[in-house]
């Protein structure tokens, strides 16, 4: 037996959701300019046309607000990695760092962001860690899961992940820093010549060879 809707229950939950929407957009547009010392609960309620109070009451505190903006920020990511990919295993391995390079290509200022925070506030450095770590860690299993599948050495496998995401956290913080186009190209491209060295061989498709070449 379905239970009867409550009248207005699902009008009332979606103008929640439109709220919370809003308050975590401002308050993202304030901490990626101002960073989380700099922002004020004022100025977020201002950008998102609420009170303070509404602020408050949707998330209790600023430090909780920066937290809840960061998470679902991670959400598509997320989403990404925990993709079943069903190609042969060593095309895998450059599907995933294909994924990670186009995301960080999508939101490079907010992971700019996201790495000035980290080095200026031991607050946001806290909020941070332990999505930051979850995400890194569910990344380096998806890559030593398919190089896994290439050889019967666990420890080569784990050791070549940490190689191979070692070197793509390095690219991604030049790409931050460094505007050179034609440079940051070439340490990507120097990071497949690196895994098409390392990684065993293993059944690739025809598309998988051609689009690496």
């Amino acid at each position: 037996m379905e239970t009867p809707a409550v009248p207005g229950e699902g009008s009332r939950a979606a103008r929640k959701e439109a709220t919370q929407a809003r308050i975590l957009r401002a308050s993202m547009e304030h901490f990626a300019t101002r960073g989380f010392e700099g922002t004020s609960i004022s100025a977020i309620a201002s950008r998102a046309g609420v009170s303070r109070g509404a602020v408050f009451w949707h998330f209790g505190s600023k430090a909780a607000l920066f937290k809840e903006a960061c998470v679902r920020f991670f959400v598509p990511f997320w989403r990404e990695f925990e993709k079943t990919l069903d190609g042969p295993p060593r095309e895998r391995v450059f599907e995933l760092l294909e994924a990670y390079e186009k995301f960080v290509g999508t939101n490079r200022e907010t992971i700019r962001a996201f790495v000035r925070w980290v080095l200026e506030s031991q607050t946001m450095r806290e909020s941070l860690q332990a999505e930051l770590f979850a995400l890194h860690g569910l990344f380096i299993r998806k890559v030593s899961g398919a190089i896994a599948q290439l050889t019967e050495n666990p420890a080569q496998a784990e050791a070549l992940s940490l190689g191979l995401v070692s070197h793509l956290a390095g690219n991604l913080l030049f790409e931050l820093l460094d505007p050179d186009a034609k440079l940051n190209q070439r340490r990507r491209e120097s990071l497949r010549a690196v895994a098409e060295r390392l990684l065993p061989e293993g059944p690739a498709s025809p598309r998988g060879r051609a689009s690496r070449s």
